[in-house]
């Protein structure tokens, strides 16, 4: 079987306590395709840190200290502890110590693309991950020499993964959430910030929608799930599929949001691929109408043997993907490719990324919360954590969404 033999180095940078959960458990995974050790946690409280270090330490059943754990995999930025819940606190703290933060992922040079992780109902992650992507991608030459101006940097490529808060949460945080998400898709100057944004909903994938730890971990593994299958197209695969081909054409279409739809340990003994995608496109992470779908990728990953003994074939993979895309009415741009895993048997998974899809059926849960505090917010400081909001800031911050969400609306 054809293998390849440079793979795509990704490196994972999470900020916020959310953000950190999630980080955590790409270290209980049997495999990391692509990302091994590169892997960064942040925040501005050390108490959620050492939590943050604790719980990875666990994972990973290491015998590596917690300071030795915190020098190589944390990073504590601002001087405040914490955000206040504040996205604006969040983002003045890496303002503040955008020096000390590029010099840590400078650790990661050679990377080709970095996974940006955030849940989007805090202050800290959803204050700090867009401003940084947005400096990453345009405002490293500012830095003097002594901020280790990162050309390597130029070619990297910034996804962020975003979830957003259970809609029964406290209304400042759907007021983060759907600031966090603006400020994701356009920076200040309403050009496109973050290449591609994944969005994960928690109430969509937790049918109980009781928020308890051992739901977070469970969606927290939906996430990492569709992560590895995403990035292990890039790494073993009979047709190239990797992040440029997800993040170009999108890009030219202004539609570059995407939800992971994800059905896996499925018998491909029994089942046609496009019984397979339809399972997938049952399981999207956020709530939306699939026939909106303007940008999909179909990525099947089989086990080696399947594939050696051409049970199942790339060209098989690509004609469901068109079928299953005509029997929705579904005009997209979008590639499907074949990846292995590793062993025998049959179960088959599947990952479909579907992007440019109407938003509004997410973003209905948090409107009205949002426009309810954007006046009383708009003008206030950050309860002490050196951040505010100014009306100019929040009516750019609406008008970015607006122009992005009607450009992508049914």
């Amino acid at each position: 079987m054809a293998q390849i033999d440079t793979f795509t180095r990704w490196s994972v940078i999470a900020s916020g306590e959310g953000g950190g959960r999630i980080a955590s458990q790409f270290f209980n995974r049997s495999e990391n395709p692509g990302i091994d050790d590169r892997i960064l946690v942040m925040n501005t409280n050390r108490a959620d840190l050492r939590n943050t270090i604790d719980r990875m330490r666990g994972e990973m059943a290491s015998d590596q200290g917690e300071e030795e754990m915190m020098q190589s995999h944390a990073l504590e930025f601002g001087t405040q502890q914490g955000a206040g819940n504040f996205f604006p606190n969040g983002e003045a703290c890496a303002r503040e110590d955008l020096d000390r933060i590029v010099r840590r992922i400078s650790d990661f040079n050679g990377a080709d693309a970095f996974m940006h992780v955030a849940t989007l109902g805090g202050g800290t992650g959803n204050g700090s991950i867009p401003y940084a992507v947005d400096q990453f991608k345009n405002g490293l030459a500012d830095l003097d020499d002594d901020g280790a101006s990162e050309d390597w940097m130029d070619s990297v490529i910034h996804t962020a993964f975003g979830v957003w808060p259970y809609y029964t949460e406290p209304p400042q945080r759907h007021f983060n959430a759907v600031s966090g998400l603006s400020r994701l898709l356009r920076n200040a100057d309403g050009n496109q910030n973050a290449d591609m944004v994944l969005l994960a909903a928690n109430s969509h994938l937790d049918d109980e929608g009781r928020g308890s730890g051992r739901h977070y971990d469970s969606i927290n593994d939906a996430i990492i799930t569709a992560v590895d299958l995403m990035i292990g197209a890039g790494r073993e695969t009979h047709s190239v599929i990797d992040i440029k081909d997800y993040v170009t054409i999108p890009s030219q279409m202004d539609a570059y949001h995407f939800t992971p739809a994800v059905a896996t340990d499925l018998n491909g003994d029994v089942y046609e691929l496009k019984y397979m995608l339809d399972q997938a496109a049952e399981n999207t992470y956020v709530p939306m109408d699939v026939a909106t779908t303007q940008a999909a990728y179909a990525i099947v990953r089989a086990p080696e043997s399947m594939i050696d003994n051409e049970e199942i074939t790339e060209p098989d993979v690509y004609s469901a993907f068109q079928d299953w895309t005509d029997k929705h009415g579904i005009n997209v741009a979008g590639q499907a490719s074949l990846t292995p895993k590793r062993g025998r048997g049959s179960d088959v998974d599947v990952l479909l990324l579907l992007g440019g899809f109407d938003l509004n059926p997410l973003l209905e849960h948090s409107r009205d919360e949002f426009e309810m505090l954007g006046d009383s917010l708009a003008g206030q400081g950050g309860s002490g954590g050196g951040g505010d909001l100014t009306r100019t800031e929040l009516d750019r911050i609406v008008e970015n969404l607006e122009s992005y969400v009607e450009r992508n609306a049914e």
